[in-house]
């Protein structure tokens, strides 16, 4: 078996294309990805909000405003936001949003704090300006007024309009669900070189199976295998000899990879070495795994190859490696494959998040590794791998 593998590493060793695909392409492309997106990535700065003119039609002064809206633009944070103009006809409002003196406008109806807490029906009208994000803005926060507003006139409704003192702005006060904070408070933001450094990691290792699959089938096809099967030694033992020097090339990938990202392009992967070396490892026995049963169900070295990058192209895409996904219904797929868990656990390393964070995801990813391996096992036990 250390003959086999030690075979195997020559034979990788003196292969340009596995060398450059196995060690210089990550590189290259951790460089690139964390160069290119660096700028969606390591915010570590509060979003600030535009300031946002809002005119008021048929208001002279602030005085003028019902007492619950009042009230609601003069909060702290609004009042930052939303900057109110008095005075001005709906002619003139129009004029200026089309010049862009102010952003949005507003229209308040008549008797709109008597409506709101005798369980009326009450809605402000809206005119919009040119600007998307500020309109949003706008939309957003008035918006917030208005659930408030239909709150109360619930209350009304069920509870009789007496329930509120008429025009008394307090009805409006509310204690504050909302603190402001950080996700991760023990650690930083991850950069796009750490995102990427771990995903390539991860990807790369995973077609490290492909050279396993070659080799399984590359002796089939070139008819060498019957020569091997000639030799005083089991078929468990050549088999076994190859995966061994595929998982001995896929650690030292590993190590070249942390390493070199380290040294290079300065990625911090966090203090939990030990930890990190149990992922490659899991990574490493999933990789060969897939490898296996792919490689013993399929006739040739070309389908294999196919299937298997089908395969980590999709696993990547779901599980975020390419970029962060949006949407939870990816977001729950990609809980379901390798990358994602591997992916997970290698980022609340490099945030230093806690360590049960941390033995979570390493503990799926050990699931689904020995998934796999049970998988690869049942499979050569019903194939075996013949010449």
């Amino acid at each position: 078996m250390r003959t086999i593998a030690w075979f195997e590493l020559r034979r990788m060793s003196r292969s340009r294309t596995v060398l450059f695909n196995l060690f210089m392409l990550p590189m290259i492309l951790i460089f690139i990805l964390g160069t290119a997106l660096s700028s969606f990535f390591g915010i570590n700065e509060d979003y600030v909000p535009e300031k946002v003119k809002v005119g008021f039609i048929g208001i002279e002064t602030s005085d003028s405003l019902p007492a619950s809206l009042n009230a609601f633009m003069e909060e702290p944070a609004i009042a930052e936001v939303l900057i109110p103009s008095m005075g001005m006809t709906r002619d003139e409002v129009e004029s200026k949003l089309r010049l862009g003196e102010i952003d949005v406008a507003v229209v308040i109806p008549s008797e709109f704090e008597t409506q709101i807490f005798s369980g009326g029906k009450v809605q402000l009208e809206m005119i919009l300006g040119k600007s998307h994000t500020r309109n949003v803005i706008a939309q957003s926060m008035l918006g917030t007024f208005m659930d408030e507003a239909n709150s109360k006139q619930a209350q009304a409704l069920i509870m009789g309009p007496e329930v509120f003192a008429k025009g008394d702005s307090t009805a409006f006060e509310r204690p504050s669900y909302i603190e402001s904070g950080k996700l991760n408070e023990q650690g930083k933001v991850y950069t796009a070189a750490q995102y990427y450094a771990a995903s390539m990691l991860i990807m790369f290792l995973l077609y490290s199976g492909l050279m396993a699959s070659n080799s399984l089938l590359g002796e089939k096809e070139g008819n060498t295998l019957y020569r091997l099967q000639s030799l005083p030694v089991s078929n468990v033992t050549i088999f076994s000899g190859k995966i061994l020097g595929c998982s001995l090339v896929t650690l030292i990938q590993a190590i070249i990879i942390i390493g070199g990202s380290s040294l290079l392009y300065g990625v911090n992967w966090g203090d939990h070495v030990g930890l990190l070396l149990l992922i490659c490892i899991l990574i490493t026995l999933a990789s060969m795994t897939i490898a296996i049963i792919i490689a013993l169900v399929t006739k040739s070295a070309s389908t294999a190859t196919a299937v298997i990058q089908a395969l980590i192209v999709a696993m990547t895409f779901l599980s975020g490696g390419f970029t962060p996904l949006p949407v939870d219904f990816i977001r729950q797929l990609g809980e379901f494959t390798v990358n994602h868990w591997a992916l997970q656990g290698i980022l609340h390393m490099m945030l230093n998040a806690d360590i049960s964070e941390i033995l979570t995801s390493v503990g799926a990813l050990a699931a689904i590794s020995l998934g796999l391996l049970a998988g690869a096992v049942l499979t050569y036990r019903k194939v075996g791998y013949h010449a």
